[in-house]
């Protein structure tokens, strides 16, 4: 009766734990496969987590050039947008073609405090170019000029190496800036960026500058040269606060390599008026065509 009952137990015990061995095994798999998947993906879960800070000021160019953004800070009141070399250019067309950089304006995207004036200036070479903006998160229709609403500012034609200045951003919200029909071989192609206006409650500090910075902006140079860029550059009261190097989308034009580099400058105290002029003299340097 005794040996019996000890087999009973045994029996018991065997099935109890087959039992929690395929409970542990059913559970278990999908969470190790769900880690593994996290751990080949860090760089896509770091990107997340820098979007969900997106109301913290942060304009360093590596981010500006990957996720087509930078935010600044309630102490920054003028930003200064490149509409750079080709950017008229799309990637539906032959390699030979394409654009330099990975975006129509750099950056694509701001995050600004209410109050900020947005200035573009267009270093698409031997290109004129326009902006206009509206409110909304929208790209008009490529296929009617009719918008949805008027547009709350529409600037003249203006050339390469000039600029223009927006009145300040002063409503809360997200605005849509673009130019339609800059490709013939696209019509389809619609150069589009967006500011976003927020009350930010914190300050831009930059990596570069001491003080104060009250205006940010970006420019693209060859990176074959870049010591010289950078020095002219501070030289004219620019403070540097990051570069980021890339393999042009095109491949290269002739006399600027194929890598180009974004560069994120800061100034302090300096007026619209001269920031625009130095940017006008440091563009001559530029070997683009």
């Amino acid at each position: 009766m005794e040996h019996k009952l000890n087999y009973t137990r045994i029996l018991k015990l065997t099935a109890l734990t087959a039992i929690l061995f395929v409970i542990t095994v059913h559970f278990n798999m999908p969470d190790r496969s769900f880690a593994s998947g996290l751990l080949n993906d860090n760089a896509v879960i770091e990107k997340q987590l820098q979007l969900q800070q997106l109301q913290q000021p942060y304009i360093n160019s590596s981010y500006v050039f990957d996720a087509h953004k930078l935010v600044l800070g309630n102490n920054v009141k003028n930003l200064v947008i490149l509409i750079p070399n080709e950017a008229h250019e799309s990637t539906n067309q032959p390699r030979n073609q394409y654009p330099l950089a990975n975006q129509p304006y750099l950056p694509q995207n701001a995050v600004v405090n209410a109050g900020t004036a947005v200035t573009w200036f267009n270093g698409d070479v031997d290109h004129e170019r326009t902006i206009t903006v509206v409110q909304g998160n929208s790209i008009p229709s490529t296929e009617t000029n009719t918008l949805t609403a008027a547009p709350m500012y529409e600037s003249d034609k203006f050339e390469y190496n000039t600029a223009i200045t927006s009145s300040a951003f002063n409503g809360t919200g997200t605005y849509t800036y673009f130019e339609k029909d800059v490709n013939e071989d696209d019509p389809g192609f619609v150069m589009n960026g967006t500011i976003t206006v927020i009350n930010q409650p914190e300050s831009l500090t930059s990596s570069s500058a001491s003080g104060t910075v009250d205006t940010v902006g970006v420019l693209m140079v060859p990176s074959q040269d870049i010591q010289t860029y950078t020095s002219d550059l501070n030289d004219r009261g620019f403070a540097i606060d990051s570069t980021h190097n890339f393999k042009d989308l095109r491949g290269g034009q002739s006399g600027t390599g194929d890598e180009q580099t974004l560069i994120v400058w800061t100034t302090s105290g300096m007026s619209l008026s001269d920031i625009v002029t130095n940017l006008q003299e440091f563009a001559l340097e530029l070997p683009y065509s």
